[in-house]
């Protein structure tokens, strides 16, 4: 709980410090004197964003900085252990300037806002004026019934939100698988056939380079071949024509024939036709008659074929190379055993679904009945608080209505509503004037369990709208409060002041604000004043001095 307060150039107040030491403590002041910088000052360092123009004129920056007292009811758990307390303290300190910069810290170290914010919610809370609205809010009224139910409403609470949340983890994975589903299909709709050519095609990443320069080889092989095949034809002749050799066999008739004993004319006709012969043959060879062309065309029209297959691949699935279509074919093999896989998973999934469904309705239908016991005994005991601040007119009620939809919270809204005398509920909010509301603000409070409330409770003028008896008895169960929790009140009412254990008083003097520990004869002129507006009345003085000793 809050120990020492510390306040440097907030709004009229250019230094302050409140040591607290009672549980039900005042702080009072005329309107007007600053009491308001100081409940902005203790919002600041419960991690709400800064507010430059409260700033003091005469200052550039503003600082505070809080003491905490840690005891066995802290849950220093929620601390990191650089925060943790030292020697039973937990120290807050938070500046900023008129330009916005600031820095917020525990124990020293810096801490960001929202988790300066997180770990002050249950050691320090403000109630203003308007923290009435908080019981028109439906989500606000729920919290409430959950708070004050059982452990096993919490329980069951919290089983349900986790399941829920499972519920839709499971779902949002199924729309990512159907998707992603839908995806592949489309991309894949004519994989197989095209997988089933590249299958055959035996492919590696330089086959195109390798079927092109077989391809070239053969179409040189195949002119090769041609060439021969066309001398041959001319030295040997054709069915339409004699050829050469023909014609050198007749010259070498005639030649013989003009020298018939002649030897060596014999013999070198002889080795001119052998040479011709051999010639022949070889030509033979090289062209190898109409049955080697054949195979040469048979081969190139198959690697044309491959080519073309190839290449038709790369068009349709727009890729540049064979290393490309390869890399594509180990992508589609392992989609296409994803997509066959993804079926199983999918089923699996939808029936995960199906049961955390079942058992979120379990959960709910669970959870409502809890609620519904949590509300009435709630409402009981705010009733028996009301009734003690003078509302035994008015019967509280919380109705747990519910809805079709089932949510992470539940299937119910809480509906907080008010009876009058001779009329129907309705809700608080239309039936309820700010002096109700007040007091119901303070029976929840008081109904809560102490597990649900601060270390610290400040309430601001919480008890606007009542005076009188009503007050003296809101005073009653704010001094009970107290009992459970610091609790700090900034009051007009003097019956409420008088009931205090510690009296801070707030003092305008020109423009700076002054606040300052009041006892003895000094605390009751302040109660004095509060009365009858004059704190040098005997008579407002006397009746400060009864309400004091009375206490």
């Amino acid at each position: 709980m809050i120990e020492e307060f510390l306040v440097r150039g907030i709004g009229g107040i250019k230094e302050a410090q409140l040591s607290l030491n009672g549980n039900f403590i005042v702080i009072t002041g005329e309107s007007g004197s600053g009491k308001s910088s100081l409940v902005r000052a203790m919002e600041f360092i419960t991690g709400k964003r800064a507010q430059t123009n409260m700033i003091h004129s005469l200052e550039d920056s503003c600082y505070i900085t809080m003491t905490l007292s840690a005891d066995e009811k802290d849950d220093t758990n929620s601390l990191l252990e650089a925060y943790k307390p030292q020697d039973g303290t937990i120290i807050i300190e938070r500046t900023f300037n008129k330009s916005g910069r600031g820095k917020s810290t525990i124990q020293g170290i810096p801490v960001p806002l929202n988790i300066l914010s997180f770990l002050m919610e249950k050691k320090v809370v403000i109630q203003s004026q308007f923290a009435q609205l908080d019981l028109i809010e439906p989500s606000k009224q729920l919290q409430l019934v959950d708070s004050f139910g059982s452990d096993l409403l919490k329980k069951t609470a919290k089983e349900l939100s986790s399941t829920f949340n499972s519920a839709i983890l499971i779902e949002k994975e199924l729309l990512s698988l159907r998707k992603k589903r839908r995806e592949m299909e489309e991309i894949y709709q004519d994989s197989e056939n095209i997988l089933r050519q590249i299958h055959d095609l035996e492919l590696l990443e330089n086959s195109e380079e390798i079927w092109q320069k077989e391809l070239d080889e053969l179409e040189n092989t195949y002119k090769l071949v041609e060439a021969y095949k066309r001398i041959s034809q001319r030295l040997l002749g054709t069915a339409s024509g004699d050829g050469l050799f023909e014609e050198l066999e007749e010259l070498s008739k005639q030649t013989y024939s003009l020298a018939p004993d002649d030897v060596d004319w014999h013999k070198c006709i002889e080795e001119m036709l052998l040479s011709v012969q051999n010639f022949s043959t070889k030509l033979n060879d090289a062209a190898k008659s109409d049955n080697g062309q054949d195979e040469i065309e048979k081969a190139q029209e198959h690697l044309e074929k491959k080519i073309g297959i190839i290449r038709k691949i790369k068009r349709t699935l727009g890729l540049s190379n064979c290393k490309e279509v390869l890399d594509y074919v180990k992508t589609a093999t392992d989609d296409i055993a994803w997509l066959k896989e993804s079926n199983k998973t999918i089923e699996n999934l939808v029936k995960q679904a199906d049961e955390l469904k079942k058992d979120i309705s379990t959960k709910a239908l669970e959870l409502r009945k809890l609620r519904k016991e949590s509300a009435k005994a709630l409402s009981e005991r705010v009733n028996a608080n009301l009734n003690d601040m003078a509302m035994e007119y008015a019967t509280f009620n919380i109705e747990i209505e519910g809805h079709d939809k089932v949510r992470s919270t539940g299937a119910e809204n809480a509906s907080f509503t008010l009876a009058l005398q001779n009329q129907s509920p309705l809700p608080v909010a239309k039936n309820a004037s700010g002096g109700e509301l007040s007091r119901i603000l303070i029976a929840l409070q008081l109904s809560l369990g102490e597990s649900s409330l601060p270390e610290t409770l400040i309430f601001d003028e919480v008890e606007a709208g009542l005076g009188g008896k009503t007050a003296l008895l809101a005073g009653y169960k704010l001094k009970e409060l107290s009992q459970k929790c610091r609790t700090i009140l900034i009051t007009h009412e003097a019956t409420i002041a008088a009931m205090a254990d510690q009296h801070y008083l707030v003092e305008r003097t020109g423009d700076d604000t002054n606040i300052k520990e009041v006892k003895g004869a000094e605390r009751e002129r302040e109660i004095a004043r509060m009365l009858a507006g004059d704190e040098t009345s005997t008579e407002a003085i006397k009746h400060a001095h009864a309400l004091l000793e009375n206490q």
